[in-house]
């Protein structure tokens, strides 16, 4: 370990099987420690020898997971502002997202603009506007403070979040956001009542990741949609890099998928996958250059830390060979 404080409360590991299989057996693929906030103990990720999938092992025990999130943990302490979305972006959320934001133009003013909409639409920052459908019910599993339902409320959506820190619930009620405290399975909500679930950078923090899909697909209405972003295990960085990958997070980071093992729970919780996107995370090598500065002290890591360029560049090496730093998976109860 680097010399990590005892922390407060309870803090003990244990050996977890597999999620997906339940197997036992499993390779070592690399050893790491918490960079983020110094929790003492090493920690291994074991990848699956039935199934595949990649797993922290030991990891915290149930009781101890909370001691992971420290106050300082930077996700819990951000205030949420819901900010509609304006200009183009809200025509186009309104014309090809069926958004309740104003009148749809004409088709044939619709047909034309089609080509613009669409690539304004497929930036990164605004995948997360998804296709408005039914009634509009929308919950965000593992919330924090509540940005993203923020935003969604904002756009006209029902939106509700969920999370188990009580003082991200707080934050975000305070700001006026629907927040349920708590987690799934667990959670007394009404099944079959939402339209969209969304879980974005949460899936890999989970000790149980298929009862939570278990969970989340019996809130969905049938048909109802499931979004997920979570880093890609097998992606460049995490080859470059080892256990030193900021996309690892040891140990907040439980489960670590790759695009097929993320299709394998999801398939085995009931639900099918429509589409997958690489998604490029500059700011992932960033923040890995800067542990790395901080760990050994070398010029280099701290300029590449600040280097936009560099980070840009090795992101789109990424995208272009399909194995960027995060996949975003849309997928729908079947």
């Amino acid at each position: 370990m680097n010399g990590g404080t005892e922390p407060e409360g309870s803090w003990r590991l244990q050996d977890v099987p597999c999620d997906c299989c339940g197997a036992e057996a499993a390779d070592v693929v690399c050893t790491g420690f918490d960079r983020l906030h110094g929790l003492p103990g090493q920690f291994n990720v074991v990848v699956c020898c039935e199934c595949g999938l990649a797993r922290t092992n030991p990891q915290p025990t149930t009781e101890s997971l909370a001691t992971a999130y420290p106050k300082s943990y930077g996700p819990h302490q951000a205030r949420p502002r819901a900010v509609a979305p304006v200009g183009f972006l809200r025509w186009a959320l309104v014309n090809y997202r069926n958004y309740p934001l104003g009148k749809q133009a004409p088709v044939l003013v619709r047909w034309l603009m089609r080509p613009w909409a669409m690539l304004a639409l497929r930036r990164r920052r605004v995948l997360g506007y998804v296709p408005y459908e039914g009634s509009g019910r929308l919950l965000d599993f593992g919330c924090a403070t509540g940005k993203y339902v923020g935003r969604m409320a904002a756009a006209g959506w029902e939106a509700e979040g969920i999370d188990l820190s009580p003082e991200a619930v707080r934050l975000g009620r305070e700001a006026g956001l629907v927040i349920h405290e708590g987690t799934l399975p667990g959670t007394d909500l009404e099944a079959e009542s939402f339209d969209v679930v969304s879980m974005w950078a949460s899936i890999e923090h989970l000790p149980g990741p298929m009862a939570t899909l278990k969970a989340i697909r019996g809130l969905l209405r049938p048909g109802g949609r499931l979004l997920i972003a979570c880093p890609r295990f097998n992606s460049l960085s995490a080859k470059w890099f080892g256990s030193a990958w900021y996309g690892l997070d040891l140990p907040r980071h439980l489960t670590h998928f790759t695009q097929a093992t993320l299709r394998q729970h999801l398939e085995k919780a009931g639900f099918q996958v429509e589409r997958a996107w690489s998604l490029r995370r500059p700011g992932f090598i960033r923040r890995t250059f800067g542990q790395l500065a901080d760990e050994r002290g070398r010029v280099i890591h701290g300029w590449l830390a600040h280097s936009r360029f560099i980070a840009g560049l090795l992101g789109l090496i990424g995208l272009v060979v399909r194995r960027t730093d995060e996949i975003l998976v849309a997928a729908r109860r079947i």
